[in-house]
C-alpha cells in the first residue's frame, strides 16, 4: 500500500497495490461515455474470472470491486469513479495486473506467461505510472521528481501518500508539495487521505515530542509511553502478517541483544487483529521487548503517528523527543554505536 536506501516498508505489494477506488461498479454498460471500460485479452487464459480489486485507504483492506468471467481471453468491465486510482485485475485469483484506472476507455492485452510485460492503452495515469519503476515511489529523489513535476496527476498524489509516511520532508517542503496540486487532483481520493495524514505526519516529525500512548501487553495491562522515559526507544509498528515485518525482526533482535543493557529498549505496536497471531509471532520471532496491540488494527495510535503503512519506526532519546524515522537495521546499529561510545567518552 514510507532508500536513498528505501526503508524496509516495502509497502508490500499487498499493501502498495491493491488499490482503490471510488465507485459504483457494475458490469452493466450504462453511462459509458462518464465512466470507465476496460478491454482485456488474456493470452494462455482460455476461460476463468477476473477480479477488480482495490486497497481502502481506511482499513488497508483489499476489496474486491467488481468480477467477470473470462471467456476465450477475454473480459470486460464496465463502471466509473471519481478520481483516477490504482487497482489490481485479478486473474483466476494468481496473475496480477497493476494499473491506473480512471475514466476512459482501457484496452489491457497479456500473456498469462508473461504478465509483467502487460500493455495498456487508454490511461492518462497509467501511461505516467508505468513511465517509473515500482520502486521510483518510495525512493527519495525520484519520488520528489513526481511529486514536483506533476502536479495534476493524481499518481503524484498517490506518490506523496506514502513519501510523506517514509522520510524525513522538511515541514516547508512538505507544504508546498501540497498546495502545488492541481485541479482536479485536489479533489482526488489520494489527495484527500495525504491531507487527512498530514497533521499527523507533521507532529511526527523529527524534532517533535512523540504522542503518549496508552496500550495493552501481551498480558493485556496497560502500558504508556512515558513509562519509557529516560531510554532510548525505538518505537516498532508491525504486524506478524507483514512479511518485511518479520525479516526486519530478525535484525531487531540482534540489536536488542546487542544494546539492551545501554539504556535502549523496543516498543513494538502491532496492527493485528488476530491475538492467537500476534502472540504466536512474537514468540516464533524472540522479541523478548515490550509488546503492545489493542488488536484493532489501523486504530488510532497509529493514526496519531501517522502510520498507514508498515514497517515503520521511530527513535526517541531519553526525553522522548523523535531524533529519527524509518531507520534502517544498518543504520541504527550505527546510530546507536554513535550515542553509547559518545556517552562513555563523557562519563
Amino acid at each position: 500500500m514510507m532508500k536513498t536506501k528505501k526503508p524496509k516498508i516495502k509497502i508490500s505489494l499487498q499493501l502498495l497495490f491493491l488499490f482503490t477506488v471510488l465507485v459504483s461498479c457494475n458490469t452493466n454498460k450504462n453511462n459509458i461515455d462518464e465512466g470507465y471500460s476496460i478491454n482485456g485479452t488474456i493470452e494462455g487464459v482460455a476461460n476463468g474470472k477476473a477480479i477488480l480489486a482495490k486497497l481502502d485507504l481506511v482499513t488497508n483492506e483489499r476489496v474486491d470491486v467488481d468480477s467477470t468471467e473470462i471467456i476465450n481471453g477475454k473480459f470486460k468491465f464496465y463502471g466509473s469513479l471519481e478520481s483516477p486510482y490504482v487497482h489490481t485485475l485479478l486473474i483466476n485469483k494468481k496473475s496480477k495486473i497493476h494499473f491506473f484506472l480512471e475514466n476512459s476507455n482501457i484496452d489491457i492485452k497479456a500473456n498469462i506467461n508473461e504478465i509483467e510485460n502487460v500493455k495498456i492503452i487508454g490511461s492518462r495515469e497509467d501511461s505516467l505510472f508505468r513511465s517509473y519503476k515500482t520502486d521510483d515511489i518510495f525512493e527519495r529523489k525520484k519520488g520528489m521528481e513526481i511529486m514536483l513535476k506533476y502536479p495534476d496527476y493524481s499518481f503524484a498524489a498517490f506518490t506523496a501518500y506514502y513519501q510523506f509516511q517514509l522520510y524525513n520532508i522538511h515541514l516547508d517542503t512538505l507544504d508546498i508539495i501540497v498546495n502545488n496540486f492541481e485541479e482536479p487532483v485536489t479533489k482526488s481520493e489520494y489527495y484527500k487521505h495525504l491531507k487527512k495524514i498530514l497533521p499527523s505526519i507533521k507532529r511526527v516529525a523529527i524534532a517533535q515530542p512523540a504522542p503518549e500512548f496508552s496500550i495493552p501487553n501481551t498480558e493485556q495491562k496497560l502500558m504508556s509511553l512515558n513509562e519509557f522515559k529516560g531510554k532510548y526507544v525505538l518505537i516498532d509498528f508491525w504486524a506478524s502478517w507483514c512479511a518485511p515485518c518479520r525479516a526486519t525482526n530478525l535484525e531487531l533482535v540482534k540489536i536488542y541483544n546487542r544494546f539492551s543493557n545501554n539504556d535502549f529498549t523496543i516498543i513494538g505496536i502491532s496492527i493485528d487483529k488476530d491475538r492467537d497471531r500476534w502472540l504466536n509471532a512474537i514468540k516464533a520471532d524472540k522479541l523478548s521487548w515490550t509488546n503492545l496491540s489493542n488488536l484493532n488494527g489501523w486504530d488510532k495510535v497509529s493514526t496519531e503517528y501517522g502510520v498507514k503503512a508498515v514497517p515503520q519506526n521511530f527513535l526517541l532519546d531519553p526525553n522522548g523527543i523523535i531524533i529519527d524515522k524509518n531507520i534502517e537495521p544498518e543504520n541504527l546499529v550505527k546510530k546507536l554505536e554513535n550515542i553509547f561510545s559518545n556517552k562513555k567518552r563523557k562519563s
